[in-house]
């Protein structure tokens, strides 16, 4: 096959064009943020990159909550009315999350920012609730617009975000390279990128599109109450699902923090930021396009354990160029991008690709999960990896003081864990039939 002709053939696939479209946008967006990387760690420093990097952990216990994973499930239901109150349902919830929160910062700021090693002011914790209700309404957005298959307007709106976001960290930082104006510029980012999604959800939420041929507008919108009901597995399972891993992937920060002080979590925060650069723009931009496949395979009576497979390998190749690199010449290449002092920041990301070269791969059996009903057992499991993880990373930074140890053996445990979600979830493709699928679906 000549060149020209694979051109038109990737062109011609639907799957690959979709894929093309959401990496290309996130490559782009991801490429603005490397640029910009080496003037915001010269203007900020290890050190206030710690702190900030201590308010986004802790923030990320709660976003998970903030609409009980009621988002996640608008792509699912064959019809629009359904999936539009699925979103007007977690836009409520996402409220009530934001307003509780309030309460509690408000209440009790200064013991939480103690509790958590955040040594700036703790009236800066204001900015959580906020982020709270900005993250209950963009996941929503954006399964609303996956499930237009809008991938397009996601990618703009994300290279979109990316240069805002750059420019006006270098812009403030030039002037004041603050813990608040890290916290201003996160809100800023956030806030537009809400923004451009709801300018192009807008017009097919609110009903204004041709009318949905699924249910043909002759009977009414089902009731929130409803709708919470037949998709309670999202708030019972995959809230938690997710909240528990979002713990997992939060708590080295906060125990390098509290242990080792604040300059090894900004190490961490840098080199975690750069080795997730490969899942951000590939695995993590092709998943929801995996997870819109596997709906549409189980309602066409497909099998899903090929669909698995075969993103599983092609990530597995994809991944190696990226990972191998940082492998090879990790403490080099963070010292002359980012500056001398960010050298041991390399040696993290070193040990760290082990565990996120399986968490890239991993991406396909991760989005699988709630499509094969496994969300309940999900949650065992993300206990005991939970578990896990903390003792690793505890052992090292707390038992022995060795901050590359902690990291080392969190990424170990993170590889195993990450390798055994893969093969259960191919196990499972195998034993579930297509009826058993069904059948979960409509419990939930």
């Amino acid at each position: 096959m000549t060149a020209p002709d694979l051109i038109r053939h990737l062109r011609s696939h639907p799957f690959l064009r979709r894929v093309a479209v959401v990496v290309g946008g996130t490559a782009a967006a991801q490429a603005i943020t490397i640029a910009v990387s080496p003037l915001i760690t010269r203007l900020y420093g290890p050190e206030i990159f710690g702190v900030f990097g201590v308010f986004t952990a802790a923030l990320a216990l709660v976003t998970p909550l903030a609409n009980l994973s009621y988002g996640a499930a608008i792509v699912l239901p064959e019809s629009d009315d359904e999936a539009r109150t699925l979103f007007k349902l977690a836009a409520l919830i996402g409220l009530i999350m934001a307003i509780l929160s309030f309460i509690v910062v408000a209440a009790f700021g200064a013991e939480i920012a103690e509790a958590i090693g955040f040594t700036a002011d703790p009236h800066l914790l204001l900015i959580a609730p906020v982020m709270v209700m900005l993250s209950a309404v963009a996941e929503p957005l954006h399964h609303w617009l996956y499930r237009m298959k809008k991938f397009g307007v996601i990618s703009r709106a994300a290279v979109i975000e990316a240069a805002a976001n750059g420019l006006a960290k270098v812009g403030i930082g030039t002037m004041a390279a603050t813990v608040p104006a890290l916290l201003a510029t996160s809100v800023f980012a956030s806030a537009l990128q809400v923004s451009l999604l709801w300018a192009s959800a807008r017009h097919t939420l609110m009903g204004c599109a041709a009318p949905d041929q699924s249910t043909k507008r002759t009977t009414p919108s089902p009731a929130l109450r409803d709708v919470a009901r037949r998709f309670r597995d999202f708030p019972l399972f995959k809230a938690p699902n997710d909240w528990l891993n979002m713990i997992s992937n939060s708590i080295p920060p906060l125990i390098l923090a509290a242990a080792l002080g604040p300059v090894p979590a900004g190490f961490y925060l840098l080199a975690r930021r750069v080795v997730v650069l490969p899942i951000t723009v590939i695995s993590g931009a092709i998943g929801p396009i995996f997870l819109t496949r596997f709906v549409e395979a189980t309602h066409g009576s497909e099998r899903l354990r090929p669909l698995l497979l075969k993103g599983t390998a092609a990530l597995a190749a994809a991944g190696l160029v990226p990972f191998g690199i940082i492998v090879a010449f990790g403490p080099w290449l963070f010292s002359l991008v980012f500056g001398a002092g960010w050298e041991p920041a390399g040696e993290y990301a070193r040990w760290l690709c082990l565990w996120f070269y399986f968490a890239f791969i991993a991406a396909p059996s991760f989005h699988a999960i709630p499509v094969l009903g496994l969300q309940g057992h999900f949650l065992v499991y993300q206990i005991a990896v939970l578990a896990l993880r903390a003792g690793a990373l505890a052992a090292g930074a707390i038992y022995f003081g060795n901050d590359v140890l902690a990291i080392a053996l969190l990424s170990i445990v993170g590889a195993v864990v990450n390798g055994t979600q893969i093969i259960w979830c191919a196990a499972s493709c195998d034993v579930r039939s297509r009826d058993d699928l069904a059948q979960l679906r409509q419990a939930v």
